[in-house]
């Protein structure tokens, strides 16, 4: 849990735009769309002012040539502008504000990714109308112009505008939406650095002045934007970072971070223009946008090891095991000195991860187009329909191996718990792509396992708990009345399994017993029934959950937690530990830094190898029992933020000292905030504090419920949304600006 002293952010912000950043180092220009990066930006010793130095030194070596520079952290709010301002011929940049705009016309209903285009090659000049030709000798995606005449769909022009900067996709895709609808996006986002005019290779245009153009600040935003999905839903957010993480040109940005680090970016090149922008998704922290413009360097080679070395350094600032780690304010990664089983199964995860799933939030179809295939197309996996669900759907049940011992696992019951389901994608692609590495082929020797990785596809699609009969198909095992419980019952009645993996997601906002720790993972070996008694199949359960402690203590240390043990009669994990297969619950929390749970991802991949290893060899009959006894419980769950300290204004009253408790409705995302309790809340604990000492709270009129025999007055359940000002007066300085739960930097904020 952190706190945000705010006279202390003030402080920070006032250092980043107006403070000589370190001797003999002029002070970076800074962009209006950047003014203030550094919410707790520098409080471990200048993390902000040694990269900009660095930067500063690095661009200096690169002369003759301009080079343009801005970094957001999305972590903490923090970062940089070097001449973020200057304006730059956008090049094939512009494309990322016509991606953007191309979903979000098909978000708002006013087109569908599917509808599809005729290919031509003549366009409209924008300075007088005439037309103008594109060539594919012109062009980076040559293949589109042997399709002229033929229909293709948006989708796939979106793909090769972006993957392989089609420019004849690109205008194809900007004569459907137009360049209006994108530049009213960009005004929308307050990317005013960027601005989209045309379309590409319009020789009128260009003659004329009539030019794409971007800042680094501007492109920035827009990556942001695509970041934070402002604009977007989950789905097409996911597959516009999808889209921009296939890119095919990596020499940039990308080359300057570790191999294996997601890196959605987009590159634009003329003559003497060499740019990128990217956002960066290190493992266990939240991304970080970087933008790099060049322009006067001739040489593409040159520009290119500007770009990736800034990169590097930039990576080396912001993420643990770089010179930045000190001022990382959530829990690192372990990136060295990880026992060496479990670096192995890291690196394992690292080296077959799926790209295609980046997002927590994921439909039934994203989900089997990405694993359908890959059981499909290896000949040790097989997948067989067991049922389907109340609309429908087909429930699909994963194989692999012909070994004696039979283990099931059973994810996303609940359609909002995904963490395990993605891990479980990863875990199969590493054993089709690995099928000769020396744990794979134990698997396969010696178990026999199987998935069924989405049992309430229903839900996982409106990202819900109950399926659409409203019914908790995790309470749904002795009546079986959905027919998702009635499928996982049927595939463990007919196989019999050993062992069971009950895999779920739990309250993010649950401490580790009585400590403030947030719980990463819970782990519970569950009862069969209400006796208190051991049966050698729930020994048999603790000690694999003991196995799974071990492999994952040193990458959630001191946050792992035992799960509430009362028995449940209703409950799967129970009765499926009272007909015989001793079952282990694995219920991933939260993890600082992860609103996607990309982390925990990488961890349930680790945990549930380490499990399925141990008993393939029988070495899980060796765990020490005490790893699993002295779990700490879970402990209650803590708010999302508590504001502390401050003198509340209300119009009509008096002011009065509160501290204010804060909760959204999506946690990890940060979303739909509502105000929780009112007062003197001394031993209110959250995962963020904003001490607001000697400030004064000044509610915005969402915050405030009216009344009619009286003034407005702040409520519980209403939005939190507030303005803390130096005084009591509303025209005194703004110091921070919280709207819908969020802190938000005074300067990044339209008053």
């Amino acid at each position: 849990m952190h706190r945000f002293p705010v006279l202390s952010v003030l402080l920070v912000l006032a250092g980043c735009v107006g403070l000589d950043p370190s001797p003999g180092v002029p002070a970076a220009r800074t962009s209006p769309s950047v003014a203030a990066p550094g919410v707790a930006a520098d409080p471990g010793g200048g993390r902000w002012s040694r990269l900009e130095a660095a930067v500063r030194a690095r661009i200096e070596e690169a002369s003759p040539g301009e080079v343009a520079v801005v970094v957001l952290d999305l972590e903490d709010g923090g970062g940089l502008a070097v001449d973020g301002d200057v304006e730059m011929h956008a090049a094939s940049t512009m494309k990322v504000p016509v991606l953007l705009e191309l979903f979000r016309q098909a978000g708002s209903g006013h087109l569908r990714l599917d509808d599809s285009l005729v290919v031509k090659t003549e366009f409209r000049s924008l300075a007088d109308g005439s037309l103008y030709a594109l060539s594919a000798a012109d062009d980076s995606d040559p293949e589109l112009y042997d399709r002229v005449g033929s229909r293709v769909t948006l989708r796939e022009l979106a793909r090769r505008m972006t993957v392989r900067s089609s420019n004849l996709a690109t205008n194809l895709l900007i004569e459907r939406i137009t360049a209006d609808s994108v530049m009213r996006t960009l005004d929308r986002l307050g990317a005013s650095g960027m601005r989209v005019l045309r379309g590409v290779e319009d020789g009128p245009a260009y003659r004329r002045g009539l030019n794409n153009t971007t800042t680094a600040a501007g492109y920035a935003r827009v990556l942001e934007s695509i970041a934070r999905c402002e604009l977007l839903g989950p789905s097409a957010c996911g597959e516009v970072v999808e889209i921009l993480a296939a890119q095919e040109f990596r020499r940039q940005i990308p080359a300057g971070v570790p191999s294996g680090v997601r890196v959605a970016n987009k590159t634009g090149w003329i003559t003497g223009i060499h740019h990128d922008g990217a956002i960066i998704y290190p493992p266990g922290r939240a991304p970080y946008v970087l933008v790099v413009l060049t322009r006067g360097i001739r040489d593409r080679e040159v520009s290119e090891r500007v770009a990736a070395d800034i990169s590097r350094l930039v990576w080396d600032a912001l993420v643990p095991g770089g010179a930045g780690t000190a001022a990382v304010a959530s829990p690192p990664r372990p990136q060295a000195g990880l026992p060496g089983a479990t670096a192995e199964r890291v690196a394992l995860h690292d080296r077959h991860r799926s790209p295609a799933l980046t997002r927590r939030k994921f439909t039934h179809r994203e989900y089997w187009s990405v694993l359908g295939p890959i059981v499909d197309g290896a000949a040790g996996l097989k997948r067989e329909e067991i049922g389907r669900s109340a609309e429908g759907r087909p429930l699909w049940l994963v194989r692999y191996g012909r070994g004696p011992t039979t283990v099931l696992l059973w994810s996303q019951m609940h359609g909002d718990e995904s963490t395990a389901t993605m891990a479980l994608l990863d875990l199969f692609k590493f054993l089709a792509e690995a099928p000769d590495d020396p744990r794979a082929r134990l698997l396969a020797e010696r178990l026999t396992v199987l998935a069924i990785p989405m049992l309430n596809p229903d839900a996982a699609g409106r990202f819900q708990r109950r399926n659409s009969q409203g019914i908790d198909v995790n309470r749904d095992a002795r009546s079986l009345v959905t027919p998702e419980a009635r499928a996982l019952k049927s595939v463990r009645d007919r196989y019999r399994p050993d062992f069971g993996f009950n895999l779920h997601d739990q309250n993010v906002r649950t401490r580790v017993g009585s400590s403030e720790r947030l719980a990463a993972i819970a782990l519970l070996a569950p009862p069969p029934d209400a006796t208190g008694r051991e049966p050698d199949g729930l020994v048999r359960a603790m000690r694999v959950a003991a196995t799974i402690r071990e492999a994952v203590e040193p990458l959630v240390a001191g946050h792992i937690s035992r799960y509430d043990d009362t028995f449940n009669p209703r409950a799967f994990g129970d009765l499926m530990q009272a007909w015989g297969t001793s079952t282990v619950l694995v219920e991933s929390g939260g993890w600082r830094g992860d609103p996607e749970k990309q982390y925990l991802r990488m961890v349930n991949f680790v945990g549930l190898l380490a499990a399925l290893e141990a008993i393939a060899t029988g070495g899980y009959a060796e765990a020490d029992l005490a790893l699993y006894r002295t779990l700490p419980p879970n402990g209650r769950a803590v708010n999302d933020v508590v504001l502390v300290g401050g003198t509340v204004v209300v119009p009509g009253l008096p002011p009065y000292r509160a501290d204010i408790t804060v909760n959204f409705a999506d946690p990890l995302a940060r979303t739909g905030s509502s105000i929780v309790d009112i007062g003197d809340l001394p031993g209110a604990l959250a995962r963020d504090t904003i001490d607001a000492t000697g400030l004064f709270i000044h509610p915005s009129p969402s915050a405030l419920r009216a009344q009619a025999d009286g003034p407005a007055f702040l409520a519980p359940g209403s939005p939190a949304d507030f303005v803390i000002r130096r005084g009591a007066d509303p025209d005194s300085p703004v110091v921070q600006v919280i709207r819908d739960g969020v802190a938000t930097p005074p300067s990044r904020v339209s008053q």
